[in-house]
């Protein structure tokens, strides 16, 4: 009989995350049925195999999920030697806001500080092939919102995102990176100085280990944390090819949260995200609306 007390929850839940068949959806529906993740790891295949949208190679592979605790443990040690740490969906000090998704990450790796509980944080997402004007008015809004207290939360790519960045660290602000990769996979390689002035006062986060990939999929995923974490979000420029800000958008209305958009003549599907009910944004100075929003 395997000596699971030795393990930490962290290990405990990547070892499931190991198997390549537990994601954030099937953790949760395995939690509401065996109420806590020793029990999921001592589950039986035969009993797994009962449940909704689980087949036989997914109970096969959960079953066998605690011969994978030894090698999450010495993941989760590893991380120690980068300054790297990781929350679980289970810990008190997991950002409470992401449990408002249907799928929040089982685990959260984060460099620098969490999102605090008790701050205001706007996300400034748009597309990375974008005008001259459109980083520049990416990065006064940013800046504008920095100043009044609300913490800037983006995805580190090029364009709108790295503008929103450092907007707000130009007023010595608070910003939150989200990564579509782990930690080790920084993408584009020309912002990693920003990621050392980012976790300063504020963050690094994701839900990928640090040596994974970016990958279409993971992009996706990405935003949903990067939406979820945010208590509005403002869309700059828009090129007509970005399929990711639009999913974001999207995201966005159906977690009724409050969307803004910057408007633009060089900006794509403005009447779409008009749709999704974006407030439009004709002039920077219009900031305030967001603050006021805020309260």
């Amino acid at each position: 009989m395997i000596n699971i007390d030795k393990y930490s929850l962290q290990a405990k839940i990547l070892s499931l995350k190991l198997t390549g068949q537990v994601g954030p959806r099937t953790f949760a529906m395995l939690m509401e049925v065996y109420r806590t993740v020793d029990s999921i790891l001592f589950s039986e295949a035969a009993e797994l195999i009962e449940l909704d949208g689980i087949g036989p190679s997914r109970s096969q592979a959960i079953s066998l999920a605690h011969e994978k605790l030894d090698e999450a443990e010495a993941h989760i040690e590893s991380l120690k030697d980068s300054d790297t740490n990781v929350v679980t969906s289970l810990d008190d000090d997991y950002p409470h806001i992401l449990h408002e998704l249907n799928d929040p990450p089982m685990l959260l790796f984060y460099k620098g500080a969490l999102p605090s509980e008790s701050e205001k944080r706007v996300a400034i997402i748009g597309s990375q092939e974008v005008s001259a004007e459109g980083i520049g008015d990416a990065v006064e809004l940013s800046r504008n919102l920095a100043e009044n207290d609300l913490s800037i939360i983006s995805g580190l790519a090029r364009g709108i995102d790295t503008a929103g960045h450092i907007g707000a660290m130009k007023c010595d602000g608070k910003t939150y990176a989200v990564l579509p990769s782990g930690f080790n996979q920084i993408h584009p390689a020309e912002n990693r100085p920003l990621v050392d002035e980012i976790i300063k006062t504020g963050g690094l986060l994701s839900e990928f280990l640090p040596d994974t990939p970016t990958n279409a999929g993971r992009l996706m995923s990405r935003n949903r944390i990067t939406i979820g974490l945010a208590d509005a979000v403002i869309i700059g420029e828009v090129a007509e090819s970005s399929v990711g800000t639009l999913d974001a958008a999207k995201c966005c209305h159906q977690l009724g949260k409050l969307l803004f958009v910057i408007a633009s003549h060089k900006s794509a599907h403005f009447e779409k995200l008009l749709g999704y009910g974006a407030i439009p944004l004709m002039h920077i100075d219009e900031y305030q609306m967001i603050l006021k929003a805020m309260v």
